[in-house]
């Protein structure tokens, strides 16, 4: 039982637990994200105060507004080329399984002709009305399967479908930014403690945080509301691969200079946490303070920075808890016997050198 609370295996099997959960309980991020983490303007501004107006004259009806654009990139749209978006307008009417609610269309009157042809000619658009509850994703490759014609250029557009790709390409930079950051990391560890253990057991600590505060903000965000954006993974990844990885610098190497001083590994692991804990803990708090101060903005995107404060509270947790487990267990293990001693041994062979006698030539 002794060893039990020495080697801190206690910290080792709460957060084995609590990773458990958390991925378990994980919802579905990108969806998540595309419903809730849409950027929002204050309630007081004009464009948001029209959009209620808009709303309410559609009968509160939960829809949005695709628009399907014909491009001729060789000059003025056609006679032909006109008949052929006329024949598109008539089948996207007619199709049931695009459930739309209103089509609007140049053909249908003078006004609509003056705002949806452009000056040149070259570019006709549809406005196209639809029910908010289907996939934006698959409702715009169904337009776009509809609309396709010859010698034309066809696209949908609309502030849903900027919406959709904007969080795609955030997922595919984020996949990016966590395998450079990672990579990074490591060569960074390995350079400072020439060790493959401690970027390994850096990187795994980090990760822990990172799961499990990512789990608890994208469960408030399902459940409560909690403030969340395109970007709020971007930001958890940086900073907590950003400071956790200054601070699991900061820990080990304080342990490592008890390591060489003598003392034993549960020692030097309660005196690392004592003296460079202290530290990580002050500046940490400091970063979570700062981050929870952007709950007081009126700016849904700055709001969700929150979710960063969070993340460096999950991690001052790990880093002080679950990296007990590592240096009390392993010891020197982490460093390498040859890379602590190393001073030492050099130390030892100078000092020898200079007490042998001396050799001079007869």
């Amino acid at each position: 039982m002794h060893n039990f609370k020495e080697k801190h295996l206690l910290s080792l099997i709460i957060w084995i637990g609590l990773v458990l959960i958390a991925a378990f309980t994980l919802p579905n991020i990108s969806q998540l994200v595309r419903d809730k983490g849409s950027v929002r303007l204050p309630a007081t501004v004009q464009s948001e105060v029209a959009q209620k107006i808009q709303k309410k004259s559609e009968g509160g009806k939960n829809v949005r507004t695709l628009i399907a654009v014909f491009n001729n990139k060789n000059g003025k749209i056609t006679a032909d080329q006109s008949l052929q978006i006329g024949n598109a307008v008539r089948e996207i009417r007619s199709d049931p399984s695009l459930h739309t609610t209103s089509v609007t269309s140049a053909g249908d009157n003078a006004a609509a002709k003056k705002q949806l042809v452009s000056n040149d000619g070259t570019t006709e658009m549809v406005m196209i009305t639809v029910p908010s509850k289907y996939k934006v994703k698959g409702q715009t490759n169904d337009l776009l399967n509809k609309i396709k014609s010859p010698g034309m250029r066809t696209y949908v557009t609309g502030s849903d479908v900027l919406n959709e790709d904007f969080s795609a390409t955030t997922e595919k930079g984020l996949q990016k930014t966590e395998i450079i950051a990672a990579i990074f990391i490591f060569l960074v560890l390995i350079i400072v403690f020439r060790s493959f253990l401690i970027p390994v057991i850096s990187l795994l600590t980090v990760g822990v945080s990172y799961l499990i505060s990512l789990s608890i903000v994208m469960n408030l965000a399902q459940r409560y509301g909690f403030p969340i954006s395109n970007f709020t993974q971007v930001f958890l990844v940086v900073v907590l691969f950003g400071i956790g990885t200054d601070y699991n610098i900061l820990l080990y190497d304080r342990f490592k200079e008890q390591i060489k001083n003598g003392q034993t590994a549960v020692a030097a692991a309660r005196t690392a946490r004592r003296h460079a804990g202290r530290t990580i803990l002050y500046s940490g708090s400091s970063v979570l303070i700062g981050f929870s101060a952007l709950a007081l903005a009126k700016f849904s995107f700055y709001r969700s920075g929150v979710a960063v404060a969070v993340g460096v509270a999950v991690l001052l947790l790990v880093l002080l808890t679950l990296n007990m487990f590592f240096m009390a267990t392993l010891g020197k293990k982490l460093f390498g016997r040859a890379k602590i001693w190393q001073p030492m041994i050099k130390v030892s062979f100078g000092t020898s050198c200079q007490n042998s006698p001396s050799h001079t030539p007869s």
